[in-house]
């Protein structure tokens, strides 16, 4: 079992080095040259070829040089949030946190590829390491797409790791099918007309006709879907008004919509257009509907999938892979699942430590959680057919 190799007892510690000098120096979405630096030392440390193919997008690769391709990928961008937790390597940067795990993702894939370095003479087939930025946006995955990762050698198969705060520590999740959402994100204009709080009747208010289109869209999920395809919209922010008794003449609302297929995503875009429009002119108000279009719905290869988890059940301890259900959580790997079979590999950190869940500023990593992702990757370098 791959898991329970002694070369782990060096990759462990090193790879929790580089995870922590990550959390450490944050950098977001394409701009992360201080991560990709680290990232190639650590290539050529162990003499893994590799190449720029973004900006601050990386490439290695190891194994057979011809053959059927198996991509890896971790991303590496934190986010603008201010770490609150009294870690010794917490962020040194003010307003910005690795609060996603990117900075485990990326110590993972280090870790798989130095144990695949050890054991390169077993690998039967090419493996394409894709150390990834900006998936928490702008997106990093399609720009690395068109500039070739997933040709020479030829990718076929591909697999991500990303942590997850609903699972136990060093368990995996799979799903096959529909596994992640797609997301599109607005911004609302509404223009009234202003007068004295006093005399409503002779302005049209904003923040009334703003009310109503609240709860005119959310109507499209509890009204028009199917309740077994989901569907969320959400407002995230709502801006509006000058004081007490002033009719606001103008409210900007912004939020996202959140769907597991194409069909539904399609559709609910342009129904959330539709009814914003009509309620603000059923009001006398005019509005400005502007839509964001985000990453696409990840959809795992179910046949893929099944081979993955039985890779790992054999690899890893048995108790290790369980099933889990889909997230209207996004991901710009989508789009390599689009043109290749995909999966998610899911590793739980649920420690002791843990308070607070992904995107949080108190997120606590329980840190044995990365050997296991480290091997469920190089177990399917290894074995994957």
């Amino acid at each position: 079992m791959i898991e329970h190799d002694r070369d782990w007892q060096v990759i462990e510690p090193w790879m929790l080095e580089i995870r922590r000098a990550i959390h450490q120096y944050p950098e977001l979405g394409l701009d992360t040259p201080r991560t990709a630096a680290l990232v190639e030392t650590k290539l050529d440390e162990l003499g893994i070829r590799h190449e720029r193919v973004i900006d601050n997008g990386i490439k290695g690769w190891l194994g057979p040089q011809e053959g059927p391709a198996l991509l890896l990928r971790a991303d590496m961008d934190a986010l603008p949030i201010e770490e609150r937790n009294d870690l010794p390597f917490k962020s040194a940067i003010s307003g910005r946190m690795h609060a996603c795990g990117h900075d485990t993702h990326t110590a993972m894939l280090l870790g798989a590829a130095r144990y695949l370095k050890i054991h390169e003479t077993d690998l039967k087939r090419p493996v394409v390491l894709m150390f990834q930025p900006g998936e928490e946006g702008p997106g990093g995955a399609l720009p690395m797409i068109e500039a070739g990762i997933l040709d020479h050698p030829t990718v076929t198969q591909a697999a991500m790791v990303h942590i997850s705060s609903e699972l136990p520590s060093g368990k995996i999740g799979l799903r096959g099918g529909p596994a992640m959402g797609a997301c599109d994100d607005f911004r609302v204009v509404i223009s009234g007309r202003g007068g004295h709080g006093s005399s409503p009747q002779v302005g049209v208010d904003a923040i009334y006709v703003a009310s109503a289109v609240i709860q005119a869209v959310q109507a499209l999920v509890s009204r028009e879907q199917n309740p077994f395809d989901p569907l969320v919209i959400s407002i995230g922010t709502i801006q509006g008004g000058y004081r007490e008794n002033v009719i606001a003449d103008r409210v900007e609302m912004t939020g996202t919509i959140r769907s597991m297929t194409p069909a539904t995503r399609e559709r609910a875009v342009a129904r959330f257009q539709e009814v914003v429009e009509g309620v603000a002119r059923s009001h006398r108000a005019t509005v400005d509907v502007m839509m964001d279009p985000g990453y696409p719905p990840l959809v795992a290869d179910e046949a893929w999938v099944r081979q993955i988890h039985d890779i790992l059940s054999q690899e890893l301890d048995p108790d290790r892979v369980v099933s889990v259900g889909p997230t209207l959580g996004v991901e710009d790997f989508a789009y390599v699942a689009a043109r290749v079979p995909a999966a998610v590999l899911s590793v739980g950190i649920q420690g002791p430590l843990l308070t607070t869940g992904l995107h949080s500023a108190g997120l606590m990593v329980d840190e044995s959680a990365l050997k296991v992702g480290a091997a469920g990757l190089a177990a399917l370098a290894l074995h994957a057919r």
